[in-house]
């Protein structure tokens, strides 16, 4: 039997939320956690166990036993747990950004999690767990990640998971379970796509639901507190911009079945203003992230064309975006 790579020591649950802890393999579980626990028996090649929300607290151990094998977890917390997702702009290290090095800290509560991502063509699946924030190993971080993880945790005095689990160049429909987009209405000719489908490179994952399978799948059903999602320059063909709205619906409704939370909050930035894109492809998609937000609920949309620069896809002022998006945390 076997563990799921997001349990690792230093982790952190979200707070009244279900508690599921998973891997693979038949046997008999017990987990015990904050004096709740929990025993069961599976026969098939897959289990979850689920036990009641908590408040936020901590330290606490965490104690698995997998069928015989006895797993002990340190330094968990109950707090707040966020899902940073999406393309480059996601991906985007604070170690890129002008955020100032008196802002790189030491945030003990504050950890982050990376899910798969591909690099030379290769699905990576990171061994480091959860890792404490320290002002030496923070500068790889996403920066908003960091940013805006960091505001929280200062704002609200709890312990603040970021799981990260993004990819440069990815296109929305490499997020979305396959089938759902065809199901709900949507398909375009291959003609009418951003070129980003077809690249040499990003084709590798790019494919229809290949980041939700490989990357995400990890992840789920991992209780979360809410998602944060930049993504959507690799979609902006006018053909693919006209219907961002309607993906969004789609992969927001995927997601909050996949993670078991009908209400799972989720904060879009909208993509900033772009000197070598000032079409009607890229502003139309703007205007589509802002229509998603008032479409559907507990979805709410983050302008950063008046804080970010205009002459890099890549802006590297981070630091005003991420305060905008954690005021909505």
């Amino acid at each position: 039997m076997r563990l799921n790579k997001i349990f690792t020591s230093g982790m952190i649950f979200a707070h009244s939320k279900p508690i599921r802890i998973y891997g693979e393999g038949g046997g008999t579980v017990s987990v015990e956690l904050a004096g709740n626990k929990k025993t069961e028996k599976f026969t098939s090649d897959a289990w979850k166990i689920e036990l009641p929300a908590m408040e936020c607290s901590g330290p606490h151990e965490l104690k698995i036993d997998l069928d015989g094998e006895k797993i002990i977890l340190s330094d968990v917390y109950i707090g707040e747990v966020y899902l940073f997702s999406g393309q480059s702009n996601m991906q985007f290290k604070i170690c890129e950004s002008n955020t100032p090095r008196e802002l790189y800290c030491d945030y003990p509560l504050l950890r982050t999690f990376a899910a798969s991502r591909m690099e030379d063509g290769e699905f990576l699946f990171p061994d480091d767990g959860w890792v404490k924030c320290k002002k030496e190993n923070v500068e790889k971080w996403s920066a908003i990640a960091y940013l805006t993880s960091a505001q929280v945790s200062i704002k609200k005095g709890v312990a603040v998971g970021a799981i990260t689990c993004y990819q440069g160049a990815s296109v929305i429909e490499s997020w979305i379970p396959s089938g759902a987009l065809a199901a709900s209405g949507i398909s375009l000719s291959p003609s009418e796509l951003h070129p980003d489908h077809a690249h040499e490179v990003f084709s590798r994952w790019n494919g229809e639901a290949t980041l939700y399978d490989f990357a995400l799948k990890q992840i789920i059903p991992f209780s979360l507190t809410g998602v944060i999602w930049y993504q959507g320059e690799s979609d902006t063909s006018l053909a693919e911009a006209s219907v961002y709205a309607k993906e969004l619906c789609v992969m927001i409704k995927e997601w909050r079945k996949a993670f078991k939370d009908d209400t799972l909050p989720f904060v879009i930035v909208q993509i900033a203003d772009y000197d070598e894109r000032d079409d009607e492809a890229w502003h139309l998609l703007q205007r589509e992230q802002e229509r998603a937000a008032d479409m559907i609920n507990d979805v709410f949309c983050v302008k950063c064309a008046d804080v970010c620069e205009k002459n890099d896809i890549h802006p590297p002022t981070k630091a005003v975006l991420s305060k905008r998006i954690a005021d909505i945390l």
